[in-house]
């Protein structure tokens, strides 16, 4: 598939971090610098409680020196917790772009990730109604395993077996420890994945999600699973904790219609 070239020589402009604010056809709707001293509660949400073999904690999420910082680490009572920030019910795109600027360190049996998610997925459990049940795109994921590198990965139909649908691609080089822009756009055609405003991966096969997407900025943890398995004695505290996911900044755009 073919990106148009004008939008292709734009996406260095991302990588900066310039907004396109005055580019026609696009608005920028997102613009998140982690600058204050705690999250904006109109936009996100640090969602807790028990999540795969981890808890979702308030104590895992921090702001630092203009960054979101999310430490998975294990308490003294052996309890790993985990960061889940999200803008479930408060900011949505619809077929537009979303990109964050990241670097991480991630120990096995944890996965972290930036990602959007459908509050209607799996609503009607057919994959081919994806495009209006929405699909869960994940921009940039990674484990333990990965050891640096990363993957997307699409999921449509449902989350049960018989109509789970999808489709990812694993990128081989060792990125993790510098900072990084992780970015999507999508729209009927299908989604363009890009890195430091480089379009490095298209996918075709997953229907273009036209329902409103909120974005997740997450870890997670597991005893064992594909993500690796967890060190017995867990990650340490959490300031000895190595496993940490760093956010600079994330913006998103949506499309605008041009006037008649």
């Amino acid at each position: 598939m073919k990106t148009n070239l004008r939008l292709h020589l734009l996406w260095p402009l991302l990588a900066a971090g310039t907004a396109l604010a005055a580019e026609p056809g696009w608005k920028l709707t997102l613009d998140e610098n982690f600058d204050g001293q705690e999250l904006d509660p109109k936009i996100w949400n640090i969602e807790t409680g028990k999540r795969r073999d981890a808890t979702n904690s308030t104590q895992a999420v921090d702001l630092k020196e203009g960054r979101l910082v999310i430490t998975t680490f294990t308490d003294d009572k052996g309890v790993t917790h985990c960061g889940f920030v999200t803008t479930r019910k408060k900011f949505f795109v619809t077929q537009g772009r979303a990109v964050a600027r990241c670097r991480f360190h991630v120990e096995p049996g944890t996965q972290v990730a930036f990602w959007a998610q459908s509050p209607t997925y799996g609503k009607t459990g057919d994959p081919a109604k994806a495009a209006q049940d929405g699909v869960e795109i994940d921009i940039m994921e990674t484990t333990g395993l990965m050891k640096g590198a990363y993957q997307y990965a699409l999921h449509w139909g449902s989350y049960k077996p018989a109509t789970h649908k999808t489709s990812s691609h694993k990128f081989t080089e060792v990125v993790g420890a510098e900072w990084h822009d992780y970015g999507v756009e999508w729209d009927d055609t299908g989604y363009r994945f890009t890195r430091d405003g480089q379009v490095v991966a298209t996918d075709v096969k997953c229907p273009g999600s036209k329902s409103p997407e909120f974005l997740l900025l997450t870890s997670e943890s597991n005893i064992k699973s594909w993500n690796g398995a967890r060190p017995k004695e867990g990650y340490g505290a959490k300031d000895k904790s190595r496993n940490v996911f760093e956010i600079d900044w994330v913006k998103a755009w949506e499309r605008v219609t041009a006037a008649r």
